[in-house]
């Protein structure tokens, strides 16, 4: 046994940033063999799986994925995305080639106060608001509609608890007016 010891401490060992650098190129390397996907990739892949994805959407995906990391990054918000993903990926249900991930709407609240959302638009969520507080669901669904100023109002909404839609509470509702106020002077 004090045999093996000496040749052990008499072979050079590499230096400890020699060390960490091999260790991550193992362990990396390890991980693409493995082709082990990101949460970002993973959440792509089961909204795909239900809606029936092509090629093109999911990239597209991918990309929103990317933009929402991003965005999650400079608001230091990205422990909420993190967990919204997972909770998605657990909570997700496919009907009708619809996918809905009921059981996350506090993940969600929380991206959502950070004012990013994923793989639903601002207005998808000003709807669900609106619905919520007995209004119906007045924003389109087209994604490519909810752009600019009608965003910019769908945010407003999300942001804002059914008492303040309705105006029973009166200074949640003046802070929902101001919102949309300033949604008017963005350009179109």
């Amino acid at each position: 046994m004090r045999e093996q010891a000496r040749v052990r401490a008499a072979m050079p060992r590499p230096s400890r940033p020699l060390q960490a650098l091999l260790s991550a190129a193992l362990a990396g390397g390890a991980l693409v063999v493995a082709g082990c996907p990101s949460t970002d990739e993973r959440a792509c892949d089961a909204v795909c799986d239900c809606t029936g994805c092509s090629e093109a959407r999911y990239l597209e995906c991918l990309d929103e994925a990317e933009v929402s990391r991003k965005a999650a990054v400079e608001a230091s918000c990205v422990g909420a995305l993190d967990e919204l993903l997972v909770c998605l990926e657990e909570e997700i249900e496919c009907k009708d080639d619809v996918f809905t991930f009921d059981g996350c709407e506090d993940q969600e609240a929380r991206l959502g106060e950070c004012g990013i959302s994923v793989f639903r638009t601002a207005c998808d969520l000003a709807n669900d608001r609106l619905t919520e507080c007995g209004q119906g669901a007045p924003l389109g669904t087209d994604p490519a509609s909810c752009i600019g100023q009608i965003a910019c109002n769908a945010r407003c909404i999300a942001a804002t608890s059914c008492a303040g839609l309705n105006g029973f509470d009166i200074e949640e509702n003046a802070r929902f007016g101001e919102c949309t106020n300033l949604c008017f002077f963005q350009m179109p």
